[in-house]
């Protein structure tokens, strides 16, 4: 039986804000939330899932990436859907895990950079950042009411992505590795 709502648990403040990208995958028509983390906290443990959204958690309920399956082009555009201009920083864990939960309303602006996954009916009492790029808003009661994503980039075979976390976490490929430590002439 599906949760009703997504329960999260909110320390503020956090120590500072991670990083947070939106990458549209035009191949798979799929949208990737993934968010900075240190590599040893970034590791896949869990998931809340709907049909067409998928939130993946670490080992303490920090969200380390979301996926969107539903094609752009099924987006609901919404002419005066507004990005949050104020959020708070916070540490938010889920507290749910391997669960599921009802299908969320996608919403967009009409440029289709900007996105809403609305994930209940009540109001919104905190904005909180999960990343630079992607707010959280959770209601009075420590429900998760909606995950904004704004500057969302079109990605052609996850070269978008690739480059993003090269920038965040460097190069740490074998091959890299072995020519950082031959000697160049």
């Amino acid at each position: 039986m599906p949760v009703k709502a997504l329960k999260v648990r909110v320390i503020t403040p956090a120590e500072h804000i991670s990083r947070g990208r939106g990458f549209y995958q035009l191949e798979e028509e799929e949208l990737y939330l993934p968010i900075e983390s240190a590599p040893e906290e970034r590791r896949f443990f869990s998931f809340l899932e709907s049909e067409s959204v998928s939130l993946q958690l670490n080992r303490d309920g920090c969200l380390v990436f979301v996926e969107v399956t539903i094609p752009r082009r099924h987006w609901q555009v919404k002419m005066d859907l507004v990005f949050p201009e104020t959020a708070e920083t916070a540490d938010i864990r889920f507290l749910d895990f391997r669960e599921t939960f009802p299908e969320p309303t996608i919403l967009c602006d009409h440029s289709r950079r900007n996105l809403m996954i609305k994930f209940g009916r009540g109001p919104a009492a905190h904005n909180y950042y999960l990343a630079e790029n992607l707010i959280a808003q959770i209601s009075a009661a420590d429900k998760l009411v909606a995950i904004w994503a704004s500057d969302i980039i079109d990605d052609v075979a996850g070269r978008g992505i690739s480059a993003w976390r090269k920038s965040l976490y460097g190069n740490t490929s074998a091959l890299a590795h072995q020519a950082a430590k031959t000697p160049q002439m």
